[in-house]
Parts: C-alpha cells; structure tokens; sequence
C-alpha cells in the first residue's frame, strides 16, 4: 500500500540533519581562532608561505567538480 507523501520517512530525515549538524563546529571555535592567529602573525613577519602544489590540486578538483 502507498503512504501518503512526507509522513512514514519525516523522522528519518530529521534524525540525518540532526547526525549531520551534530558533526559540524562553529567557525569561532579556539583552534580556528588559533590557526588565523599564526597565519596572520606570520604574513606579518614575512614567513607566510603559500603551498603551491597542494593550493593548485585544490583548485583543479574544484574547477572539475570533484
């Protein structure tokens, strides 16, 4: 027999945003905090260096959508 739309599977869905923003942290987390802190002292000391390889991977799965 066919149930109505949006009744049977509602609290699955639920439960997959709940398992889903249980996993996220909030941007202003310490470590965040602690992480720009180091990038910033160190573009200001001149010792920020950018890893080229890794930044150009990145930017070619991104552009081929992977």
């Amino acid at each position: 027999m066919i149930s109505p739309i949006a009744t049977s599977n509602s609290h699955l869905v639920a439960n997959e945003n709940k398992k889903y923003s249980e996993g996220i942290k909030p941007k202003d987390t310490p470590e965040v905090e602690d992480k720009a802190t180091q990038i910033k002292e160190s573009m200001k000391n001149g010792t920020y260096r950018v890893d080229i390889q890794k930044t150009s991977e990145k930017m070619a799965l991104n552009l081929l959508n992977l």
